[in-house]
């Protein structure tokens, strides 16, 4: 399948488009394939370029994205990050927050963001969660599509390999950023990518496609637990936000959590770690009997 066979089925002219830009060769694949199909294609495309102020050259980097903006005559928009004083070990998610804040502002009611992650970051994302101890629902690893803001997010190119991105870059010519941040090993998810996986694609060469249909089957399963956790709710909900304790009571231990976890994403709320969700169950709830 052509890469551009990815995107053709969200396009129409009524839609506006914005690609997330850093510059690598993921988002640049992926905004040049949106720009050729710009040409037969009368939509509105721009892109967002967030500089983290983190690397030395992040100003350098937005600049390369400016330019291959005003090139191929696309509208650009540059956000840049407050300064992070102390390189703290969760720093990459607090950027990754903010980065998101600033999407969920900028979407307009019906509008798509397309961002470049692929199927080695799916990977990276199911092992991290699968260590972290992760539920079923977390091990589904990164959604495709899912709401934000006012808008939309899409991920088109989950099915595609990094090394395969990387052919693309290197057949069209171009001339992506390289981060150096992504060698440095104290990241977990760069010792995965840069000290773990290597090794398990030399024992196991086709550990991508396994567990990509492994992805694929706990995404089905989610789904199912979601639809029965849908329906035990409604059967102890009293109203909107309240619920029988007693009816509660009368679920098996397993459908209770499947409604607690339920319960949690309606409201919005950041889903608790296993550890807390059993500490929850054993400290409050068995008293509440």
């Amino acid at each position: 399948m052509d890469f551009s066979d990815y995107l053709k089925p969200y396009l129409n002219k009524k839609t506006k488009y914005y690609v997330a830009l850093s510059g690598g060769a993921d988002s640049l694949v992926l905004l040049n394939e949106l720009k050729k199909l710009h040409k037969d294609n009368d939509f509105n495309l721009i892109a967002i370029h967030i500089n983290h102020n983190v690397q030395k050259d992040s100003k350098k980097w937005k600049t390369i994205c400016e330019n291959f903006c005003k090139k191929n005559e696309i509208k650009f928009i540059a956000h840049s990050l407050k300064q992070k004083k102390n390189i703290s070990s969760n720093l990459e998610k607090k950027l990754r927050d903010e980065r998101y804040r600033f999407f969920e502002k900028t979407l307009e009611k019906n509008s798509i963001l397309f961002m470049g992650h692929h199927l080695d970051d799916l990977i990276e994302t199911f092992f991290l969660r699968a260590l972290r101890g992760s539920g079923i629902e977390g091990l589904s690893s990164i959604p495709k599509e899912r709401a934000l803001g006012k808008g939309k997010l899409i991920r088109p190119f989950l099915n595609i390999s990094k090394s395969e991105i990387l052919a693309k870059a290197k057949k069209d010519k171009l001339k992506f950023i390289k981060d150096p941040s992504n060698k440095d090993i104290s990241f977990d998810r760069n010792y995965l990518r840069n000290e773990i996986l290597p090794k398990i694609e030399k024992r196991w060469p086709s550990y991508r496609k396994n567990l990509n249909q492994l992805i694929e089957n706990l995404k089905e399963s989610s789904d199912l637990l979601k639809t029965q956790a849908k329906k035990d709710f409604n059967e102890v909900k009293v109203k909107k936000n309240l619920i029988s304790l007693k009816k509660f009571h009368n679920l098996s231990k397993m459908r209770q959590k499947n409604v607690f976890i339920f319960w949690i994403n309606l409201n919005g709320l950041n889903q608790p770690s296993a550890r807390v969700i059993n500490l929850f169950f054993s400290k409050f709830l068995e008293d509440e009997k």
